[in-house]
């Protein structure tokens, strides 16, 4: 049996995978020869979403960002429009739900959706995301009672909430670990844009129009949304062996290797035209993939979840986005109240206005966090003999830990004493407030994406579903903790516990190596690991 035969091996054959790397998950060699190692190794089937074109990757990673944009805007832009809504309904405290609810559930919208993806694919479960989020909006944009409104939102909420872990998912799946960085930064920055931008607009949207025009609007562009997805975005799940995830693919014939496939940016694998279908119109158009479904995988997933929790890293990274989500949760229910006051008065246009810092800032991190970790990933993997770990992800964090730090204990000041301080004050540390919740976010999936490649939906689900019931959980304590605390007051003791929580990143820097190698067990298929 000659190579050419052997490669078809890789899905037919992937039971006979035997261990060959004693490293640990996400350990790997980046370079060889001054090459970039391709990883996950592409297959020789031109079907594989690893071997789509740069342009078609480009155009699924926009359409998910836009998706990203409208699901964030319907669930959590309402900020600048709730006082027309309040008027609405008679100021009716029950308004108060149309804010505080999304956010538990998008939770649970991840909770059901991610082990669904994983049984069923991961195509049907974001156009029927798609879908629901345009019907949700026109159900909010013709109910007739509070309560309706607020089911509307609630279902809306649910489809909205892929935008955390399935759009991250799906580029994790069409791109290769040495871009990662920088594709997730680009997805979160064309989501903080678009989100601040039409945020912007929508106080004189609803001015012009009415807010059951906003719902009716985003309606119209989330079918729009719909439409684009279902002809761009393919099926992104696709078999792999576990020793794709370190480089390579060595495969067996009868028990005995017979070839070791390997892939750079420059040696690519030869697709393979003989033994697979070229890609056509009819595959990318079909909504369910043969390989990408087995029910047995939504019960594996909800495991897997159970496992992946009691991961030291993993545990560490949750706790991360929760707090840096409270603080954020905190500046952004209290920014609006602090600059309409004296001796501020801002107006309410003008407060919109204030989003448009996370416009900068979200320009600042594609090229410091985005770009900038993928190359101090390789530079670090090119002065270790090409080997890369995934904690050399988490350097970057600093930048995003100091900027929380520094913004939380400002705001918290300025906030107490407004007459001592300027209105830029505020304005500027909500946005620092923001960049670092971005930041940490994107270094957070990075490092745990990189650490844990075949447990990529369950640690996407713990992340989000974690932060979002954190947020729910928040929002209703806001501003009870802030009246009681002071402003000053409650932005230390968040700021104490947020330095507490990112100090244990040292600890999990210096023996996040150890923690895979322990866990390594329970986060890969296919082989097993000497530790």
């Amino acid at each position: 049996m000659d190579v050419k035969e052997t490669t078809d091996a890789v899905h037919h054959e992937l039971a006979l995978a035997k261990p060959q790397n004693h490293s640990p998950t996400g350990t790997v060699t980046l370079l060889e020869d001054g090459e970039v190692v391709l990883i996950p190794t592409p297959s020789t089937d031109p079907c594989d979403p690893l071997n789509l074109s740069q342009v078609e990757k480009w155009v699924i990673d926009i359409i998910l960002g836009c998706f990203a944009i409208f699901s964030v805007l319907l669930t959590s832009g309402m900020g600048p429009i709730l006082a027309t809504i309040m008027a609405y309904y008679n100021y009716n405290p029950q308004v108060t739900d149309l804010m505080t609810y999304p956010t538990l559930f998008m939770g649970i919208g991840n909770i059901m959706a991610m082990p669904l993806a994983t049984a069923i694919g991961r195509r049907p479960v974001f156009l029927a995301s798609s879908l629901i989020l345009t019907i949700g909006s026109i159900w909010c944009a013709a109910s007739q009672s509070l309560e309706s409104h607020i089911a509307g939102r609630d279902i809306l909420s649910l489809a909205a909430g892929q935008s955390e872990a399935l759009c991250p998912m799906i580029i994790q799946e069409i791109h290769f670990v040495h871009e990662r960085s920088s594709k997730l930064a680009w997805f979160s920055a064309i989501q903080s844009i678009g989100t601040a931008a039409l945020t912007i607009a929508t106080a004189y949207l609803v001015s012009a129009l009415g807010w059951r025009w906003w719902y009716g609007i985003f309606a119209i562009a989330s079918g729009l949304i719909f439409l684009f997805a279902f002809f761009t975005v393919p099926e992104s799940a696709y078999p792999r062996p576990t020793d794709a995830y370190d480089g390579v693919v060595r495969i067996y014939h009868e028990g005995e290797e017979v070839a070791v496939v390997k892939a750079t940016e420059k040696n690519r694998v030869p697709l393979d035209y003989d033994r697979y279908k070229a890609r056509t119109l009819t595959h990318r158009l079909r909504v369910f993939h043969s390989h990408a479904r087995d029910w047995s995988k939504a019960a594996e997933c909800w495991k897997q979840m159970g496992q992946c929790i009691l991961f030291p890293n993993i545990i560490w990274v949750v706790l991360m986005n929760s707090v840096v989500l409270a603080i954020y949760v905190i500046s952004v229910t209290e920014f609006s109240t602090i600059l309409s006051s004296p001796p501020y008065d801002y107006k309410t246009t003008s407060l919109g206005l204030v989003q448009g810092g996370q416009i900068v800032v979200s320009l600042i991190m594609v090229p410091l966090l985005g770009y900038g970790g993928d190359q101090l990933y390789k530079w670090i993997a090119r002065h270790r003999e090409g080997l890369a770990e995934p904690e050399v992800r988490l350097i970057p964090i600093l930048i995003p830990v100091a900027v929380m730090i520094i913004s939380s204990v400002i705001f918290g000041r300025a906030g107490s004493h407004p007459f001592e301080w300027s209105p830029w004050a505020i304005i500027t540390t909500y946005s620092g407030i923001y960049f670092a919740f971005i930041g940490i976010v994107l270094v957070g999936y990075t490092y745990s994406l990189d650490s844990y490649g075949e447990r990529a939906a369950p640690i996407l689900v713990l992340i989000c579903s974690i932060r979002g019931f954190i947020s729910f959980g928040i929002s209703f304590g806001v501003t009870k903790f802030v009246r009681q605390q002071g402003y000053q007051s409650a932005f230390n003791i968040c700021t104490i516990i947020a330095g507490v929580i990112s100090a244990f990143g040292i600890l999990i820097f210096l023996y996040g190596p150890k923690i895979r190698a322990v866990t390594m067990k329970y986060a890969v298929d296919n082989r097993t690991v000497e530790t």
